[in-house]
């Protein structure tokens, strides 16, 4: 079977139905809070999930403290066709909203705690993440919603604030804009 690509949230009403589904619909009360801070992270930075489900709570303080996330995408760190002097680690603002909720989550933890702790230990999965959002994409009607979904529901709202998709594309570390541009155009423009 063929793999769907995921598909942004693009109406408000529905990020905050999930984000109060996920803080609702957990077994354990400590899973709720974490799969809703990892949500709101995801759709307020754009990071890849991949990215995000590796911070530390010791990342999130100097995060916090400097009031942006710093992060080495791994994407680009493994990848054999960039330059050395192109592997910048990419930013983004942390917002106030973002940052108290940050601090109210790490309040008891440990700095070398993951954020995002999986029950068996280390950090949940990414598979973990997309099926968490699947199920909360379902329940409000939504398809096609995995973690990468958090990733496009960033850069879809910073495309509806009109920023140039070519600016987009370079803090996304997409190279190969033109092909991108025409298929990424046409599903944020839907």
């Amino acid at each position: 079977m063929k793999k769907r690509p995921s598909n942004p949230i693009k109406d408000i009403d529905n990020v905050l139905n999930i984000q109060d589904y996920l803080l609702a619909n957990s077994q354990r009360e400590q899973e709720g809070l974490r799969n809703y801070v990892l949500f709101v992270v995801g759709i307020t930075t754009g990071f890849r999930a991949g990215d995000l489900v590796k911070l530390q709570v010791r990342d999130v303080k100097e995060a916090i403290r400097s009031g942006e996330f710093l992060i080495l995408e791994g994407k680009k760190k493994n990848a054999k066709n960039i330059r050395e002097k192109n592997r910048k680690p990419r930013s983004a603002e942390i917002l106030p909203a973002v940052a108290k909720i940050l601090r109210d989550y790490i309040k008891d933890k440990q700095d070398y705690d993951y954020m995002f702790p999986s029950r068996k230990g280390g950090p949940i999965g990414v598979q973990a993440v997309s099926n968490i959002l699947k199920d909360a994409g379902e329940y409000f009607g939504l398809r096609n919603i995995s973690a990468h979904s958090m990733r496009k529901t960033y850069a879809y709202k910073i495309f509806r604030d009109n920023v140039n998709f070519h600016i987009i594309s370079d803090w996304f570390n997409h190279n190969k804009t033109d092909e991108k541009e025409r298929n990424n155009v046409k599903i944020m423009s839907c």
